[in-house]
């Protein structure tokens, strides 16, 4: 079976057990602050917070502050925290009980870590988006419906990415502090803090090389800048989307038979 027939399969065997899907996404969102107050708010105030005290502390230090500083460094940081939460790779090892012990679709627990992760996004940019209105910020209509088309991208490669390394994790468990470390230094290397453009010398090879630095740019232009996203930018996002998709989907369904008798 070819991987397009298999991910074909895969979506049939979603859909048919979305019960399940829904009830993993209604853990890992409720479940998770099941006994605090606040519940499913705390995935966005704890990123909100995160971005008040970099917005103080950048705003201070920086030898020429960027102008509406928040804006940029809020369509930057959701991405990047999104896509390294996607990266951690525990969407399989963190459901090992489901997957060993339900005869359920192996992928699914991917598709519910990824897609928690994924309403935080969606539910940040809202509130974004309500604030730049509020406060009278330029807003360019036509960049605003790309919003979705860059939330859909973002979501695929995001789902590819955890495909890849939730497998390797499985098998490898080093691999998994291995990008834990990895996901503390690559905030610095994403254009959250700075401009893209101010990125030069080996810090500019770095940062194009960089697969995060598109989706985050893609949100720049728009929320930030007022602009229709760059075509290069949305073009390479796509290409990284499909190929971490399609590759990650490959090697996940290639060792999922060996993921009961390894967890």
């Amino acid at each position: 079976m070819n991987i397009f027939s298999r991910l074909a399969k895969s979506v049939r065997d979603v859909y048919d057990n979305r019960i399940v899907l829904m009830a993993l996404i209604r853990r890992n969102t409720a479940g998770r602050y099941k006994s605090s107050y606040v519940g499913f708010a705390w995935h966005l105030f704890l990123p909100i917070l995160t971005i008040v005290v970099l917005v103080i502390t950048f705003t201070a230090i920086r030898p020429r502050a960027i102008p509406d500083f928040w804006i940029y460094l809020s369509a930057g940081m959701f991405p990047v925290t999104f896509l390294s939460a996607c990266l951690r790779g525990r969407a399989v090892t963190g459901n090992a009980k489901y997957i060993t012990k339900m005869k359920i679709p192996r992928e699914i627990v991917v598709y519910a870590s990824a897609i928690t992760d994924f309403l935080t996004v969606i539910f940040a940019y809202l509130v974004i988006i309500i604030v730049i209105l509020l406060s009278g910020q330029h807003v360019n209509w036509a960049g605003m419906a790309m919003i979705p088309v860059g939330l859909i991208i973002m979501l695929f490669f995001g789902i590819g990415c955890s495909f890849l390394t939730s497998t390797l994790t499985v098998f490898v468990k080093d691999i998994g502090y291995f990008l834990g470390a990895i996901m503390r230094l690559i905030i610095w290397i994403t254009p959250t803090f700075f401009l893209a453009s101010e990125a030069t010398g080996l810090l500019g090879i770095i940062v194009w090389y960089n697969p995060f630095t598109y989706y985050v740019e893609v949100f720049h232009d728009v929320l930030y800048y007022g602009t229709m996203p760059h075509v290069e930018f949305l073009l390479t996002a796509t290409i990284l989307a499909a190929v971490f998709f399609f590759v990650g989907a490959a090697v996940f369904f290639r060792c999922e038979k060996r993921f009961p008798e390894v967890l």
